[in-house]
């Protein structure tokens, strides 16, 4: 069984701060008040492989002189849309941002460490408000341009106003190229998080010569092991092997993602042999992939949170009162076992179980009379209505129970059934009351902040309090790692006890693959990196 990886988060501060460069080291985490920090919430487990059919699922390498497929192809849940980095950030695009693009910097999520990536080195000064990296020598893109100081230049540039990137571009205050293979950069404010949001794939280094030689196809010219060969949106992508990479050459020759939405026809096509490998089959046919000895079920402990998101800018789920009696109206185990087939760790804070700085609340357990008492609190006079929007038959079966279970401590719950498009807008615009919505942490503390930043669009609380945006300045610059823990830890206690998110469950993740299959860098987020995978030959 390949290794439990351990989720530890690297606090750079002493490290940076006195200049050294990546990969030196990594520091302990404690339990304070008797609740646990980050070390004991990866200790649960970080994630772990099992095989349907005996043996190891998802080994690291091929057995010696096996023979591989030099085609594979994976089918996939979601569609593409673009094949630009800053146009799109989320798990069917990260897949191939991941394969054919590269970051400075890379999470091993075996050691939980910061390594090199396209930096072989870096430092920072001024508590870490200017960072240098120097450069990997003899990086060669798929057009056969070299790695360059300007290209990373060009990269963050082009960042404005983009989809997916204007984020990082925000907190850059310039950057420029020393010399050909050394980038600094300053920041608009101390940060020292950033060596880990350089590993995210949106901060992935693009050439400058490709995207201006041809704006649409010109962003996918990356270094890693993978170059776009041919797409249909909405079909196919394709991608073929770069033999000259740094990272060493695939181990196949092709690697198509084909969009097969529907879950049963997903999975028969596996069984067919018309794919190699099932994203994301359905919790209802697990048994099916375990039971069948031509096929290796790959689980892990996810690291996207399912969560209800009360709008606190509108009635009626702007009173804390009736959030509260939400909180303690619901039973957050058998909604776990309906919704998500009990595939599903119970959230006990609005944070991630693998991200810096977690703190365990101890979490919601139903309490039927004094959700009736917040009731009362919130309408004296009865007559306590809530909507909730959802989108998909998941999110809708929880809503449901929400539904049952509120009825009895006074809460009337319609349920507003959408499409994925339009909860996303609805929500972004504040135009509902509540809605059952999703999110993966990374491993940085300050992921935290898109959820809580007043008018973020992932923020789907449309939650606006100073203290915690404070605390969020204050500790993604807090040199002092206990000081840091505790400012994360407030946040998380002032989430608890307003109320204005309740998280429910971060599900397990699963992969379905041919027997054998193996490779797969996986990431509780569930971006994966399948630029090592294999698939045994026939």
């Amino acid at each position: 069984m390949k290794k439990s990886r351990q989720w530890t988060m690297v606090i750079l501060a002493a490290i940076l701060l006195a200049g050294m460069t990546a990969g030196c080291g990594n520091s302990s985490s404690s339990t304070e008040g008797g609740k646990e920090t980050q070390a004991a919430a990866s200790n649960q487990s970080a994630g772990s492989e099992t095989s349907a059919a005996g043996g190891e699922a998802n080994p690291e390498k091929p057995v010696d002189g096996a023979a591989l497929k030099d085609d594979i192809v994976m089918g996939m849940l979601s569609k593409h849309t673009t094949v630009d980095e800053m146009e799109a950030s989320n798990t069917q695009h990260n897949y191939v941002w991941r394969m054919v693009l590269d970051t400075l910097t890379h999470y091993n999520n075996e050691t939980g460490e910061l390594e090199p990536q396209l930096a072989s080195e870096w430092s920072t000064e001024d508590g870490g408000k200017t960072y240098t990296f120097k450069l990997r020598e003899g990086v060669k893109f798929h057009n056969g341009e070299i790695l360059k100081a300007s290209d990373v230049v060009f990269t963050f540039n082009r960042m404005k106003g983009t989809t997916a990137c204007n984020g990082l571009f925000e907190k850059v205050e310039s950057v420029e190229a020393v010399d050909e293979s050394t980038v600094k950069m300053t920041l608009s404010d101390a940060n020292l998080d950033w060596p880990y949001m350089m590993t995210l794939p949106t901060a992935s280094i693009m050439n400058e010569k490709a995207c201006s030689d041809d704006p649409t196809e010109g962003p996918a010219v990356g270094t890693g092991p993978w170059k776009l060969d041919s797409y249909e949106f909405g079909n196919y992508t394709k991608l073929a092997a770069f033999d000259e990479s740094w990272r060493g050459a695939p181990n196949a020759k092709t690697f198509t993602f084909k969009y097969i939405p529907d879950d049963s026809a997903r999975l028969i096509a596996l069984q067919n042999g018309e794919i190699d490998i099932c994203q994301d089959p359905s919790n209802i046919e697990l048994s099916a992939v375990t039971g069948d000895p031509k096929l290796d079920l790959i689980s892990y402990k996810g690291g996207s949170l399912t969560y209800l998101a009360f709008n606190t800018q509108k009635a009626p789920a702007d009173n804390a009162d009736l959030r509260k009696a939400v909180a303690y109206g619901i039973d957050l185990d058998s909604i776990i076992i309906a919704a998500a087939e009990g595939y599903g760790t119970k959230a006990t804070s609005f944070w991630g179980w693998d991200e810096y700085g977690y703190y365990d609340c101890g979490g919601y357990t139903r309490d039927v009379e004094k959700a009736k008492e917040y009731v009362k609190k919130a309408y004296p006079n009865g007559a306590a209505t809530l909507e909730i929007s959802v989108s998909g038959s998941v999110r809708k079966t929880i809503a449901e129970m929400m539904q049952s279970q509120l009825k009895e401590v006074g809460i009337d719950v319609t349920i507003n059934e959408m499409d994925s498009a339009g909860i996303s807008t609805s929500t972004t615009n504040g135009e509902h009351q509540a809605c059952i919505y999703g999110m993966g942490f990374n491993v940085f503390g300050d992921d935290t902040r898109r959820i809580l930043q007043p008018g973020s669009a992932v923020n789907k609380a449309h939650y606006d309090s100073k203290e915690v945006m404070n605390l969020l300045d204050e500790a993604v610059a807090e040199t002092d790692e206990t000081k840091r823990k505790e400012d994360y830890q407030k946040i998380q206690e002032n989430i608890y006890e307003n109320v204005p998110y309740i998280p429910i469950y971060f599900a397990d993740g699963f992969i379905a693959a041919k027997k054998g299959t193996g490779g797969i860098d996986i990431y509780p987020t569930s971006h994966h990196d399948f630029s090592g995978t294999f698939v045994p030959a026939e």
